[in-house]
Protein backbone atom coordinates (compact mmCIF):
# COMPACT_ATOMS: atom_id res chain seq x y z
CA UNK A 1 0.00 0.00 0.00
CA UNK A 2 1.39 3.48 -0.41
CA UNK A 3 0.48 6.82 0.85
CA UNK A 4 0.29 10.36 -0.81
CA UNK A 5 1.09 13.04 1.17
CA UNK A 6 0.78 16.69 -0.53
CA UNK A 7 1.53 19.53 1.67
CA UNK A 8 -0.07 23.21 1.23
CA UNK A 9 3.32 25.06 2.55
CA UNK A 10 2.50 28.68 0.09
CA UNK A 11 -1.05 29.70 -0.37
CA UNK A 12 -2.67 32.99 -0.62
CA UNK A 13 -4.28 32.22 3.24
CA UNK A 14 -4.07 30.76 6.94
CA UNK A 15 -6.86 29.82 8.20
CA UNK A 16 -5.94 28.64 11.86
CA UNK A 17 -9.41 27.28 13.31
CA UNK A 18 -10.55 25.48 10.17
CA UNK A 19 -11.37 21.68 10.90
CA UNK A 20 -12.53 19.96 7.93
CA UNK A 21 -12.15 16.70 9.47
CA UNK A 22 -14.58 17.58 12.01
CA UNK A 23 -17.10 20.18 10.47
CA UNK A 24 -17.23 18.12 6.53
CA UNK A 25 -16.23 14.92 7.46
CA UNK A 26 -13.11 14.75 5.47
CA UNK A 27 -11.07 12.75 6.77
CA UNK A 28 -8.32 12.91 3.60
CA UNK A 29 -7.43 16.69 4.97
CA UNK A 30 -5.66 17.44 8.48
CA UNK A 31 -4.65 20.79 9.94
CA UNK A 32 -2.46 21.27 13.06
CA UNK A 33 -3.28 24.11 14.37
CA UNK A 34 -0.42 24.80 16.60
CA UNK A 35 1.69 24.81 13.44
CA UNK A 36 -0.77 27.22 11.65
CA UNK A 37 -0.07 29.75 14.17
CA UNK A 38 3.34 30.33 13.44
CA UNK A 39 2.60 30.14 9.53
CA UNK A 40 2.76 32.45 6.66
CA UNK A 41 0.45 33.35 3.79
CA UNK A 42 1.36 34.98 0.91
CA UNK A 43 -0.08 35.44 -2.65
CA UNK A 44 1.50 32.58 -4.15
CA UNK A 45 1.33 28.71 -4.09
CA UNK A 46 3.65 25.52 -3.31
CA UNK A 47 3.64 22.09 -2.26
CA UNK A 48 5.56 19.17 -1.50
CA UNK A 49 4.68 15.54 -2.21
CA UNK A 50 6.02 12.81 -0.67
CA UNK A 51 5.10 8.99 -1.54
CA UNK A 52 5.26 6.52 1.06
CA UNK A 53 5.90 2.92 1.30
CA UNK A 54 3.55 1.35 3.83
CA UNK A 55 4.24 -2.34 3.31
CA UNK A 56 8.13 -1.41 4.08
CA UNK A 57 8.73 -0.16 7.38
CA UNK A 58 12.43 0.67 9.12
CA UNK A 59 13.49 -0.98 12.62
CA UNK A 60 11.89 2.75 13.88
CA UNK A 61 8.11 1.56 11.86
CA UNK A 62 8.86 4.48 9.64
CA UNK A 63 7.44 3.79 6.04
CA UNK A 64 10.03 4.16 3.40
CA UNK A 65 10.14 7.24 0.84
CA UNK A 66 9.63 6.26 -2.37
CA UNK A 67 9.43 9.52 -3.85
CA UNK A 68 9.58 13.49 -2.82
CA UNK A 69 8.06 15.96 -5.45
CA UNK A 70 8.68 19.76 -5.07
CA UNK A 71 5.18 21.51 -7.05
CA UNK A 72 5.82 25.01 -7.18
CA UNK A 73 8.09 26.92 -4.96
CA UNK A 74 5.52 29.76 -3.38
CA UNK A 75 6.06 33.50 -4.02
CA UNK A 76 9.17 36.15 -3.46
CA UNK A 77 8.60 36.16 0.55
CA UNK A 78 9.85 32.57 0.58
CA UNK A 79 7.04 31.32 3.22
CA UNK A 80 7.57 27.84 1.53
CA UNK A 81 11.17 27.49 3.04
CA UNK A 82 9.46 29.11 6.23
CA UNK A 83 6.63 26.69 6.29
CA UNK A 84 8.21 23.93 5.60
CA UNK A 85 10.90 24.23 8.84
CA UNK A 86 7.23 25.13 11.17
CA UNK A 87 6.18 21.84 10.22
CA UNK A 88 9.52 19.69 10.48
CA UNK A 89 9.42 18.60 6.58
CA UNK A 90 12.92 18.83 4.60
CA UNK A 91 13.59 19.11 0.80
CA UNK A 92 17.06 17.76 0.97
CA UNK A 93 16.52 14.73 -0.31
CA UNK A 94 13.71 15.42 -2.98
CA UNK A 95 13.82 14.15 -6.19
CA UNK A 96 12.22 16.38 -8.52
CA UNK A 97 10.55 20.06 -9.11
CA UNK A 98 8.20 20.47 -10.94
CA UNK A 99 7.23 24.20 -12.11
CA UNK A 100 3.34 24.77 -13.07
CA UNK A 101 4.05 27.91 -15.01
CA UNK A 102 6.88 30.44 -14.68
CA UNK A 103 5.41 33.56 -12.49
CA UNK A 104 6.51 34.90 -9.76
CA UNK A 105 4.02 33.38 -7.27
CA UNK A 106 4.75 30.20 -8.57
CA UNK A 107 8.88 30.41 -8.80
CA UNK A 108 9.32 32.80 -6.32
CA UNK A 109 11.65 30.29 -3.81
CA UNK A 110 12.97 28.40 -6.33
CA UNK A 111 16.94 29.46 -6.11
CA UNK A 112 16.77 29.13 -2.12
CA UNK A 113 15.29 25.86 -2.36
CA UNK A 114 18.34 24.56 -4.45
CA UNK A 115 20.61 25.89 -2.24
CA UNK A 116 18.85 24.11 0.61
CA UNK A 117 18.98 20.66 -1.66
CA UNK A 118 23.01 21.03 -2.73
CA UNK A 119 22.61 18.04 -5.09
CA UNK A 120 21.83 17.30 -8.68
CA UNK A 121 17.97 17.54 -9.61
CA UNK A 122 15.60 17.93 -11.96
CA UNK A 123 13.76 20.78 -12.32
CA UNK A 124 10.95 20.34 -14.85
CA UNK A 125 9.41 23.56 -16.82
CA UNK A 126 8.74 25.03 -20.35
CA UNK A 127 10.75 26.27 -22.85
CA UNK A 128 8.60 29.77 -22.60
CA UNK A 129 10.11 30.38 -18.99
CA UNK A 130 13.01 31.77 -21.18
CA UNK A 131 10.71 34.97 -22.48
CA UNK A 132 10.58 38.14 -20.61
CA UNK A 133 7.30 37.85 -19.43
CA UNK A 134 4.13 41.36 -18.79
CA UNK A 135 1.17 41.13 -16.87
CA UNK A 136 -1.35 44.36 -17.87
CA UNK A 137 -2.25 45.76 -14.24
CA UNK A 138 -4.53 48.28 -15.49
CA UNK A 139 -7.88 48.44 -17.59
CA UNK A 140 -6.38 51.64 -19.00
CA UNK A 141 -3.81 49.92 -21.08
CA UNK A 142 -5.11 48.12 -24.57
CA UNK A 143 -4.09 44.61 -26.34
CA UNK A 144 -2.92 47.67 -29.13
CA UNK A 145 -0.86 49.30 -26.06
CA UNK A 146 1.95 46.17 -25.68
CA UNK A 147 0.63 44.04 -28.73
CA UNK A 148 3.55 44.16 -31.36
CA UNK A 149 5.70 46.84 -29.32
CA UNK A 150 9.74 46.46 -27.95
CA UNK A 151 10.19 46.29 -24.46
CA UNK A 152 11.62 50.48 -25.18
CA UNK A 153 8.36 51.41 -26.69
CA UNK A 154 6.58 50.50 -23.55
CA UNK A 155 8.93 51.31 -20.88
CA UNK A 156 6.78 54.29 -20.16
CA UNK A 157 4.35 51.95 -18.98
CA UNK A 158 7.02 49.50 -16.96
CA UNK A 159 7.94 52.81 -15.10
CA UNK A 160 3.94 53.58 -14.44
CA UNK A 161 3.53 50.43 -12.93
CA UNK A 162 0.76 49.60 -15.00
CA UNK A 163 2.41 46.50 -16.09
CA UNK A 164 4.39 44.21 -14.67
CA UNK A 165 7.73 42.62 -15.82
CA UNK A 166 7.95 38.97 -15.00
CA UNK A 167 11.93 38.29 -15.34
CA UNK A 168 12.67 34.98 -17.18
CA UNK A 169 14.28 31.89 -15.62
CA UNK A 170 18.20 32.79 -14.56
CA UNK A 171 19.31 29.91 -16.13
CA UNK A 172 22.98 30.39 -15.24
CA UNK A 173 22.34 30.47 -11.64
CA UNK A 174 19.86 27.22 -11.81
CA UNK A 175 22.63 25.86 -13.29
CA UNK A 176 24.96 27.05 -10.66
CA UNK A 177 23.09 25.71 -8.26
CA UNK A 178 22.95 21.51 -9.55
CA UNK A 179 19.40 22.81 -10.64
CA UNK A 180 19.01 20.38 -14.39
CA UNK A 181 16.21 22.52 -16.46
CA UNK A 182 14.04 20.00 -18.46
CA UNK A 183 12.30 21.05 -20.62
CA UNK A 184 8.55 19.56 -21.55
CA UNK A 185 5.58 20.37 -23.95
CA UNK A 186 4.32 17.06 -23.28
CA UNK A 187 3.18 14.24 -20.86
CA UNK A 188 5.68 13.39 -18.74
CA UNK A 189 5.80 10.21 -16.40
CA UNK A 190 7.15 11.64 -13.62
CA UNK A 191 6.44 8.15 -11.01
CA UNK A 192 5.21 4.46 -11.73
CA UNK A 193 3.82 2.01 -9.54
CA UNK A 194 1.00 -1.06 -10.08
CA UNK A 195 -1.40 1.05 -8.07
CA UNK A 196 -0.39 4.78 -8.64
CA UNK A 197 1.11 6.83 -11.69
CA UNK A 198 1.93 10.67 -11.52
CA UNK A 199 1.90 12.29 -15.09
CA UNK A 200 2.76 15.80 -15.66
CA UNK A 201 0.89 17.36 -18.26
CA UNK A 202 1.86 18.55 -21.09
CA UNK A 203 1.14 21.73 -23.14
CA UNK A 204 -3.28 21.60 -22.71
CA UNK A 205 -5.44 22.42 -25.47
CA UNK A 206 -8.08 25.23 -25.33
CA UNK A 207 -11.31 24.25 -26.56
CA UNK A 208 -13.29 26.60 -24.51
CA UNK A 209 -13.96 29.70 -25.60
CA UNK A 210 -14.77 31.46 -22.40
CA UNK A 211 -11.42 30.40 -21.05
CA UNK A 212 -9.78 32.56 -23.50
CA UNK A 213 -7.48 35.54 -21.98
CA UNK A 214 -5.43 38.49 -23.53
CA UNK A 215 -4.13 40.37 -20.36
CA UNK A 216 -0.73 38.37 -20.29
CA UNK A 217 2.13 38.94 -22.75
CA UNK A 218 5.47 37.57 -23.86
CA UNK A 219 8.68 39.01 -25.56
CA UNK A 220 9.70 37.20 -28.44
CA UNK A 221 11.78 38.16 -31.23
CA UNK A 222 12.04 41.93 -29.57
CA UNK A 223 8.29 42.09 -30.17
CA UNK A 224 5.68 41.43 -27.35
CA UNK A 225 2.86 39.19 -28.33
CA UNK A 226 0.06 38.00 -26.27
CA UNK A 227 1.14 34.83 -23.64
CA UNK A 228 -1.05 32.21 -23.86
CA UNK A 229 0.74 30.82 -21.11
CA UNK A 230 1.30 27.20 -22.53
CA UNK A 231 3.39 26.16 -19.77
CA UNK A 232 0.47 26.04 -17.75
CA UNK A 233 0.92 22.36 -16.38
CA UNK A 234 -0.98 20.04 -13.45
CA UNK A 235 -0.13 16.89 -11.88
CA UNK A 236 -2.03 14.19 -12.25
CA UNK A 237 -2.55 11.16 -10.11
CA UNK A 238 -3.62 8.53 -11.44
CA UNK A 239 -4.97 5.77 -8.82
CA UNK A 240 -6.51 2.14 -9.26
CA UNK A 241 -9.96 3.85 -9.32
CA UNK A 242 -9.71 7.68 -9.71
CA UNK A 243 -7.75 10.91 -10.18
CA UNK A 244 -6.36 13.40 -8.30
CA UNK A 245 -5.45 16.72 -10.68
CA UNK A 246 -3.35 19.37 -8.49
CA UNK A 247 -3.38 22.40 -10.29
CA UNK A 248 -0.91 25.65 -10.15
CA UNK A 249 -3.14 28.16 -11.55
CA UNK A 250 -5.06 26.31 -14.30
CA UNK A 251 -4.22 29.62 -16.54
CA UNK A 252 -5.52 26.82 -19.24
CA UNK A 253 -9.01 26.77 -17.50
CA UNK A 254 -10.45 24.13 -15.75
CA UNK A 255 -13.00 23.20 -18.54
CA UNK A 256 -9.93 22.56 -20.85
CA UNK A 257 -7.56 20.56 -18.30
CA UNK A 258 -10.65 18.64 -17.28
CA UNK A 259 -11.03 17.91 -20.69
CA UNK A 260 -7.26 17.14 -21.59
CA UNK A 261 -7.52 14.57 -17.88
CA UNK A 262 -10.34 13.08 -19.60
CA UNK A 263 -8.12 12.36 -22.97
CA UNK A 264 -5.79 10.49 -20.82
CA UNK A 265 -8.01 8.40 -18.90
CA UNK A 266 -11.48 7.44 -18.67
CA UNK A 267 -10.76 7.36 -14.68
CA UNK A 268 -13.29 8.90 -12.06
CA UNK A 269 -11.87 12.81 -11.19
CA UNK A 270 -12.43 12.63 -7.92
CA UNK A 271 -10.26 15.48 -6.23
CA UNK A 272 -8.88 18.71 -8.11
CA UNK A 273 -6.91 21.13 -5.86
CA UNK A 274 -4.85 24.05 -6.45
CA UNK A 275 -5.46 27.22 -8.33
CA UNK A 276 -8.47 27.87 -10.34
CA UNK A 277 -7.59 31.07 -11.85
CA UNK A 278 -11.18 32.12 -11.44
CA UNK A 279 -11.05 35.18 -9.26
CA UNK A 280 -11.70 37.99 -11.94
CA UNK A 281 -13.07 35.51 -14.49
CA UNK A 282 -16.07 37.29 -16.65
CA UNK A 283 -19.96 36.27 -15.71
CA UNK A 284 -19.95 34.45 -19.37
CA UNK A 285 -17.20 31.75 -17.89
CA UNK A 286 -18.74 31.37 -14.62
CA UNK A 287 -22.40 30.62 -15.69
CA UNK A 288 -20.16 27.85 -18.65
CA UNK A 289 -18.13 26.54 -15.94
CA UNK A 290 -21.10 25.37 -13.81
CA UNK A 291 -22.71 24.20 -16.54
CA UNK A 292 -19.58 22.36 -17.69
CA UNK A 293 -19.65 20.76 -13.97
CA UNK A 294 -23.33 19.51 -13.99
CA UNK A 295 -22.52 17.42 -17.05
CA UNK A 296 -18.88 16.53 -17.59
CA UNK A 297 -18.35 12.75 -15.79
CA UNK A 298 -21.77 10.32 -14.85
CA UNK A 299 -21.23 9.61 -11.28
CA UNK A 300 -22.59 8.89 -8.03
CA UNK A 301 -19.33 9.16 -5.93
CA UNK A 302 -18.50 12.90 -5.17
CA UNK A 303 -15.88 15.22 -6.51
CA UNK A 304 -14.28 17.32 -4.13
CA UNK A 305 -12.11 20.67 -5.06
CA UNK A 306 -10.52 22.80 -2.86
CA UNK A 307 -9.53 26.34 -5.02
CA UNK A 308 -7.53 28.32 -3.53
CA UNK A 309 -4.26 30.96 -4.57
CA UNK A 310 -6.04 32.20 -7.51
CA UNK A 311 -9.40 30.85 -7.44
CA UNK A 312 -11.31 33.58 -5.53
CA UNK A 313 -14.05 33.22 -3.11
CA UNK A 314 -16.83 33.49 -5.26
CA UNK A 315 -16.07 30.16 -6.91
CA UNK A 316 -16.52 28.15 -3.78
CA UNK A 317 -19.44 29.85 -2.57
CA UNK A 318 -20.81 29.50 -7.05
CA UNK A 319 -19.96 25.48 -6.31
CA UNK A 320 -21.91 25.28 -3.31
CA UNK A 321 -24.49 26.70 -3.74
CA UNK A 322 -25.70 25.78 -7.49
CA UNK A 323 -26.43 22.41 -6.11
CA UNK A 324 -24.45 20.06 -8.22
CA UNK A 325 -25.22 16.78 -7.35
CA UNK A 326 -21.88 15.02 -5.52
CA UNK A 327 -19.77 17.92 -6.06
CA UNK A 328 -18.29 20.22 -3.38
CA UNK A 329 -15.64 22.68 -2.49
CA UNK A 330 -13.69 23.75 -0.07
CA UNK A 331 -11.36 26.70 0.39
CA UNK A 332 -7.92 25.09 2.83
CA UNK A 333 -5.32 26.84 4.98
CA UNK A 334 -1.46 27.25 4.37
CA UNK A 335 -0.19 23.88 6.36
CA UNK A 336 -3.05 21.47 4.82
CA UNK A 337 -2.26 18.04 4.53
CA UNK A 338 -4.22 16.13 1.83
CA UNK A 339 -3.57 12.51 2.73
CA UNK A 340 -4.50 9.46 0.08
CA UNK A 341 -3.56 5.79 -0.10
CA UNK A 342 -3.62 3.49 -2.54
CA UNK A 343 -6.06 0.94 -1.04
CA UNK A 344 -9.00 2.88 -0.15
CA UNK A 345 -11.25 5.03 -1.92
Amino acid sequence: MLKVEIVLLTNNSVLPFQDLQTNYKLNFVDLNKLYATKLLAEHGLGFLINIYDMDDLDDKWNPKLLKKIIFDTGSRNLTYLHNLDVMGYNVEDANNIVLSHWHYDHTGGLLPILERIKKEIPVICHIDSKYERFFRRSNEIKDTDLNGKSKQEIEPLLSSNKIVLQEPATLERIKELNGKIFYSKHAYELFKHKDLKITVSGEITRNHEEEDFNNFFLLNNEKLQVDKILDDKCLIFEFKDYILILNGCCHSGLMNTIDYVKGLTNKLIAYIIGGFHMENASEERFRATIRYLKTFQDDYKPLYMFPIHCSGERFVQEINTSRIQNIRAFNCSVGSIFEFKTSNF
